[in-house]
């Protein structure tokens, strides 16, 4: 896998969808392929964005709205047991059904996705997502600002969240697959990049 750091510019990154239309132009060579970058906004201001990006291949093209500052090559090694500092932003969510059984265009039973507003339910959330691939002994939640975008032209909203915390590796290489698809939705919007680092 690749870490690497880019610099985007552009008044249409106001829209945070762009963003992630942005990152897509750094992989020109299979532009059919699935997305397998995740991201995550480390600074920004009315006019650029730091990106830290984790991807399966190496970015390649620049262009005048975006440059390749910094880009590595690294293996994840989580042996069982591992004591690791850990940082996420994720938009934790659950899914309701309609209550009524009422269905949508294709005969499926209608459903949204709700976001948790509670501490504890966003901490019950994370430790869902990593049960039985590491045990979280400390976790700090913090709310981030709201994300307003526009997509296919609707308007729409997520709500982020900052996890951080400390963990301990229970099966390194399940956490290892974790940690390449990403953790919860909204991946598009800079959610599901978990960082990990040693004490």
């Amino acid at each position: 896998m690749y870490l690497s750091r880019l610099l985007l510019s552009g008044e249409h990154l106001l829209n945070p969808y762009e963003i992630h239309r942005s990152l897509w132009t750094a992989f020109p060579d299979v532009p059919d392929q699935n997305r397998d970058f995740l991201f995550r906004v480390e600074q920004r201001s009315s006019r650029e964005v730091r990106i830290l990006m984790q991807s399966q291949r190496r970015p390649k093209l620049e262009t005048d709205n975006l440059r390749l500052l910094a880009s590595k090559t690294f293996e994840l090694n989580l042996i069982d047991g591992l004591q690791l500092r850990f940082l996420l932003i994720a938009n934790p969510v659950k899914t309701i059904t309609d209550e009524q059984g009422r269905t949508n265009r294709i005969g499926e039973v209608k459903k949204c996705r709700v976001p948790l507003i509670q501490e504890e339910e966003q901490v019950a959330w994370l430790k869902r997502k990593l049960d039985s691939v590491a045990l979280i002994h400390r976790i700090e939640v913090e709310k981030q600002i709201p994300l307003h975008f526009r997509r296919h032209g609707k308007l729409g909203k997520i709500q982020p969240y900052v996890f951080k915390g400390g963990l301990q590796v229970e099966n390194g290489a399940e956490l290892g697959g974790l940690i390449q698809n990403g953790i919860g939705p909204a991946k598009a919007f800079g959610c599901g990049l978990l960082s990990l680092a040693k004490w």
